[in-house]
C-alpha cells in the first residue's frame, strides 16, 4: 500500500510560492529548493544587463550571456574560477560584488568606474545585493552591471567639445569686446563725421539753393541770349542783301571807272594830238618870224619905200611871237593836261583796281554774311535747346535742392542713430561682459565634469 500524497500549498503573505505535490517531506524540500533556485538562475540568466554572482570564496557561480559579450569572457571558461583568475585584474582591486558581500548590505555605485576585458577597458555603473542563506549567513553576492562606455565617451567629448567652446568662445569674447571698444572708436569717429556732414549738407544745401537761383538766371539770360541770336540772325540776314546790292552797284562802278579810263585815255591821246598840232604852229610861228624878220631886212633895203612893208614885216614878226608865245603856253597846258591825264588814268586804274578788289571784298563779305547767318541760325537753335535744357536743369535743380534737404534731414537722423547704436554698443560692451562671467562658470561646470577625477577605476568583474 503506498504512503499518501502530500500537497503543500504554503504561502507567505505576498510573494511566489511553489505548488507541490510530493509523497514526502523530502521530496516536498527538493522540489522547493529547485523551484527557487530556478527562478533566482531564471533571473540571472534571462537579466537585461550584465549580472554575476560571487559567494564568499571570490568564485564565479553565475555569469550571463551579456557579461559574456560585455567583457568578452564565456561562462564556461570562468564559472567556478577565482575572480582573480578569471578575469585579469589585480588583488588590490575588487569587484563591486566583493564590495558589497565585505559591506553586507546593498547599494549603487554613485559613480562610474572601469573595467577590463578582453576587447579593453569598459566603464560601467553597477548594484549590487548580498545574498544570505535561510539562517541570514552571508553567502555571496549579486552584481548586475550597467555598460555606460558609451555614455562616458560622449561625456568626455561633451567635456572635451565644451572646453573647446569654452575656449573658443572665451577668444570670441575677447575678441569681441576688443572688437566693441573698435566699434565704440569707430561710433565715435562716426559721431563726428556725422556732425561734420550734418554741417557739409546744411552748406550743401545753401550752396544748391544758390545754384538754383544762379540756374533760373542763366535760363533768363538764355532766352535773352536766344532773343538776340535771333536778332542777329536776322540783321545778318539784312546785311547779306546790303552786301549784295554793294556788289552790284560796286560792279557798275567799276564798270563806270573803266569807262572813265578809257575816256580818260582817249583824251590822252587827243591832247598828244594837239601837242603835235602846237608844234606845228610852232614851226610856222617860227618861219612866220624868220620870214618878218626878211621882210624887215629888204624893208630897211627899200628904204622909204620900204616902210609900209617893215610896219606889215614887224606886225607879222610881232604875231607870230605872240603866237609863238601862246603855242609854248598851250604846249605847257598841254603837257600839263597830259601829267594830269596820265595820273588821272593812274588812278582810275587804281580806283578800278580797288573797285574790283572791293568787289571781291564784299563778295566775301557776302558770303561770310552768309555763313554767318547759318551759323547764328544754328546758334539760334542751339540757344533755343540750351534755353530748353537751362529751364529744365533749373527744375531738376530745384529737385536737388529739395533732396539735398532731404539728404540733410537723413544725416541729422544719422547722426540721431550713431547716438542710439553708441548706447547699444555700450550694451553689447555689457553683455559682452556677461557672457565672459557666464564663460567662466562655464569652465568651472566642465572643470567638475572631468572624469579622470571624478570616477572610480576599478580593476574587476
Amino acid at each position: 500500500m503506498s504512503a499518501p500524497t502530500m500537497k503543500s500549498t504554503h504561502r507567505d503573505a505576498g510573494g511566489l510560492a511553489p505548488e507541490v505535490e510530493a509523497e514526502s517531506e523530502v521530496e516536498q524540500l527538493r522540489y522547493e529548493r529547485d523551484y527557487w533556485r530556478g527562478l533566482f538562475e531564471q533571473l540571472v540568466e534571462n537579466y537585461p544587463k550584465m549580472a554575476v554572482v560571487l559567494d564568499t570564496e571570490d568564485r564565479l557561480a553565475h555569469h550571463n550571456d551579456v557579461a559574456e559579450a560585455v567583457t568578452g569572457f564565456d561562462a564556461e571558461t570562468v564559472l567556478g574560477e577565482n575572480v582573480y583568475d578569471a578575469y585579469p585584474i589585480s588583488e588590490d582591486d575588487e569587484t563591486f560584488a566583493q564590495t558589497v558581500t565585505r559591506e553586507g548590505q546593498s547599494r549603487t555605485e554613485d559613480e562610474y568606474r572601469s573595467i577590463p576585458t578582453a576587447d579593453g577597458e569598459r566603464w560601467v555603473q553597477s548594484t549590487g545585493v548580498p545574498l544570505r542563506d535561510p539562517d541570514g549567513e552571508l553567502v555571496g553576492a549579486l552584481e548586475t552591471t550597467t555598460d555606460v562606455t558609451d555614455l562616458v565617451d560622449q561625456q568626455q567629448t561633451i567635456t572635451e567639445v565644451q572646453s573647446q567652446v569654452s575656449e573658443e568662445v572665451s577668444t570670441k569674447a575677447d575678441s569681441a569686446v576688443e572688437t566693441t571698444e573698435r566699434v565704440d572708436e569707430a561710433i565715435e569717429s562716426t559721431r563726428s563725421l556725422a556732425d561734420e556732414q550734418v554741417e557739409n549738407m546744411e552748406e550743401v544745401a545753401e550752396e544748391v539753393g544758390s545754384l538754383s537761383a544762379t540756374v533760373e538766371e542763366v535760363a533768363a539770360s538764355a532766352e535773352e541770349v536766344n532773343e538776340r541770336a535771333a536778332k542777329a540772325e536776322r540783321l545778318a540776314a539784312q546785311s547779306a542783301e546790303s552786301g549784295a546790292d554793294a556788289i552790284e552797284r560796286m560792279s557798275d562802278v567799276a564798270e563806270r571807272s573803266d569807262e572813265v579810263a578809257d575816256r580818260t585815255r582817249n583824251l590822252a591821246e587827243q591832247v598828244a594830238a594837239i601837242d603835235d598840232i602846237v608844234e606845228v604852229i610852232n614851226d610856222i610861228a617860227e618861219q612866220t618870224n624868220i620870214l618878218a624878220l626878211n621882210a624887215n631886212i629888204e624893208a630897211a633895203r627899200a628904204g622909204e619905200a620900204g616902210d609900209g612893208f617893215a610896219v606889215v614885216a614887224d606886225e607879222v614878226k610881232s604875231l607870230a611871237t605872240e603866237v609863238q608865245s601862246e603855242s609854248e603856253r598851250i604846249d605847257e597846258i598841254i603837257r600839263e593836261i597830259r601829267t594830269e591825264a596820265e595820273e588821272t588814268i593812274e588812278s582810275v586804274e587804281n580806283v578800278a583796281d580797288e573797285v574790283h578788289d572791293g568787289t571781291d571784298t564784299i563778295r566775301e563779305l557776302v558770303d561770310n554774311q552768309q555763313t554767318i547767318v547759318e551759323v547764328v541760325d544754328e546758334t539760334s537753335t542751339g540757344m533755343e535747346d540750351i534755353a530748353e535744357a537751362t529751364d529744365d536743369q533749373a527744375v531738376r535743380t530745384e529737385e536737388v535742392a529739395s533732396m539735398v534737404d532731404t539728404a540733410a534731414d537723413r544725416a541729422k537722423s544719422v547722426s540721431d542713430e550713431v547716438e542710439t547704436i553708441a548706447d547699444a554698443n555700450a550694451e553689447q560692451a555689457a553683455f559682452v561682459s556677461d557672457i565672459a562671467v557666464a564663460i567662466e562658470r562655464l569652465e568651472s561646470t566642465v572643470d567638475q565634469l572631468d572624469i579622470d577625477e571624478t570616477v572610480t577605476i576599478e580593476r574587476g568583474g
